[in-house]
C-alpha cells in the first residue's frame, strides 16, 4: 500500500463525489488519518462535506467494502445508533474503497455510557431464528464464516474457534497442546452456555471501534456483524480493559443478562484472541493457552 494517495486514484475519488452530488468539488485538506492497521484511511474535508476514506489493494481483501456497507447498513436499520453513512464503494485500478460520511468528534454528553449500554441492549433484542448472516464478511482482514446453524455452540465452535484454530495450527502459531485443550473445550460448551435467542451483533466491539459523535453519544463503525450470542459484544468490550461501570448498568437495566455471564466472559473472548494471534502473531497465544487451562 503507497505511503502517499496516488493522483490518479486521488482524481478518481474526487470525481465520483462531484458525479454524485453534482457539483464541482473544492477540497479544504486531503488528511492521512490514524488507526488504519488493514486499510489506508484519510480524511477529506470539501465544499460539499467531510469524508472519511478507506481503501486497499481489491486482490487481498475480496468485497470487503461491500459487506462492510451492508453490516453498516444492518446496524443503522436495527439500532439507535449513530453509525457513519456510506456515500459509496467502488474500484478503481488495483484499489478498493469506502468512501463514508466524516464523523467529527465532540466532548460526551454527561449520560453517554448510560445511553451507550441501552442503545445495545435494545440492538441485541433483535433477532433471527437462527444464528449467522446470509453472507460471510470479514473480523480485521481475516475471512469470518457466517454459515448460518441452528445451533450457537454448533455455530461457535464449526464457525469462529475452528476456523481460527485451523489457520493458527498451520501457520505454527500455536501447538498441538493448545489444540487439543480447545477440543476439550470444544466437549463443555453445551454445559458452559445457557439456551439463548440469537442477537444482532456489532462482532467488534472494542474501545478502538467506537467514538463520541457531534451528538455527544456514542458513533459505532467497523463491524463485523452477524446473529449471535450476545455475551460476544459484552465480552469484546472487556478485552482491553472494559467501558465505563454505567455502561454495564444500563445495559442490565434494559436486557438483563443471563446468570453466569462474567464467567463466560474469557470463554466468548477466545474467538478476538485467536483472531489476533492470526493477525499480529503468536504473542497471544500464551493468553489463550492460560484460558483453556482452567477448563482442561
Amino acid at each position: 500500500m503507497p505511503a502517499i494517495m496516488e493522483a490518479s486514484f486521488q482524481k478518481a475519488v474526487m470525481d465520483q463525489i462531484e458525479t454524485l452530488t453534482g457539483s464541482a468539488l473544492t477540497v479544504e485538506y486531503l488528511r492521512l488519518a490514524s488507526g488504519g492497521s488493514i486499510n489506508q484511511t484519510y480524511s477529506l474535508l470539501t465544499n460539499q462535506g467531510h469524508f472519511f476514506l478507506k481503501f486497499n489493494q481489491r486482490d487481498l481483501y475480496p468485497k470487503m467494502f461491500q459487506l462492510e456497507k451492508k453490516g453498516l447498513e444492518l446496524l443503522q436499520n436495527h439500532s439507535e445508533f449513530k453509525l457513519p453513512k456510506v456515500v459509496l464503494t467502488a474500484e478503481h485500478k488495483e484499489y478498493s474503497y469506502l468512501l463514508m460520511e466524516g464523523i467529527d468528534p465532540a466532548p460526551m454528553a454527561e449520560n453517554f455510557w448510560t445511553l451507550f449500554g441501552q442503545r445495545l441492549a435494545k440492538m441485541h433484542q433483535k433477532s433471527t431464528s437462527d444464528y449467522g448472516l446470509d453472507s460471510n464478511n470479514y473480523i480485521g482482514s481475516l475471512p469470518q464464516k457466517n454459515k448460518w446453524k441452528r445451533s450457537w455452540i454448533e455455530f461457535f465452535v464449526q464457525n469462529r474457534l475452528q476456523f481460527q484454530e485451523k489457520l493458527a495450527l498451520d501457520s505454527q502459531r500455536i501447538d498441538r497442546q493448545t489444540s487439543t485443550l480447545l477440543s476439550v473445550l470444544y466437549g463443555k460448551m453445551e454445559r458452559l452456555f445457557t439456551p439463548t435467542r440469537p442477537s444482532l451483533l456489532h462482532g467488534d466491539l472494542w474501545s478502538g471501534n467506537y467514538m463520541c459523535g457531534p451528538d455527544g453519544h456514542a458513533t459505532i463503525y467497523d463491524p463485523a456483524v452477524y446473529y449471535g450470542h450476545r455475551e460476544m459484544d459484552i465480552a469484546m468490550t472487556y478485552l482491553f480493559g472494559g467501558f465505563q461501570k454505567e455502561f454495564y448498568d444500563a445495559y442490565q437495566d434494559e436486557f438483563p443478562l443471563d446468570e453466569g455471564w462474567e464467567e463466560r466472559i474469557e470463554i466468548c473472548n477466545l474467538y478476538p484472541l485467536l483472531v489476533h494471534v492470526n493477525l499480529f502473531g503468536a504473542s497471544y497465544a500464551n493468553r489463550v493457552k492460560a484460558i483453556l487451562k482452567r477448563y482442561a
